[in-house]
């Protein structure tokens, strides 16, 4: 008759530690998401766009192209930004550029008269009735401090005053003698 010497239990192999195993495949899973959704293969699209100059808003919005036409863009959760080309200074005339790759507001005075603009990309912002100096004051409407807002003001195609900005929500004002 045999005697077990060690008690007569079993001894067991190592077992597999399954905290540890779900843990590195949920790690798994966020990084492979987020490649896909950084390298732009997942979820997010543009929709039927039909223009290079949009940007695509949280809802279902038709947003006008810097050419005249429009895009209807689907629902998403993120903002896309399009590159847009930059107007064509005009070569008559006051003329204020104001570039940013979101969105922004300001206003422009010239001759005691004040006006409030709203945009977003490329724009370029004909003056009416220019006398003396023009001002133009514009501010980012967003937290971004990666992408400079410019600010130009132009008289018969030559221009006169530039600054810009890279701040969260970063404020330009520019001013130029006619």
């Amino acid at each position: 008759m045999r005697t077990h010497i060690h008690g007569g239990r079993r001894r067991r192999g190592p077992e597999i530690p399954w905290l540890l195993i779900a843990t590195v495949v949920g790690i798994g899973v966020v990084v492979v998401a987020a490649l896909l959704f950084f390298s732009g293969t997942g979820g997010l699209s543009a929709g039927h766009a039909t223009s290079s100059d949009m940007v695509v808003v949280p809802a279902t919005t038709t947003v006008p192209a810097q050419s005249g036409s429009s895009a209807t863009v689907s629902p998403s959760s993120s903002i896309v930004i399009a590159t847009t080309t930059p107007p064509d200074v005009p070569v008559t005339g006051v003329a204020i550029s104001v570039s940013y790759i979101g969105g922004f507001n300001g206003t422009y005075s010239t001759g005691g008269v004040t006006t409030t603009l709203t945009g977003s990309g490329s724009q370029m912002y004909q003056v009416a009735n220019a006398t003396g100096s023009v001002t133009a004051v514009f501010q980012k409407t967003d937290s971004t401090a990666t992408h400079a807002l410019t600010v130009i003001i132009y008289e018969n195609g030559r221009q006169l005053a530039t600054d810009s900005t890279s701040a969260s929500y970063g404020k330009v004002t520019v001013t130029a003698a006619l």
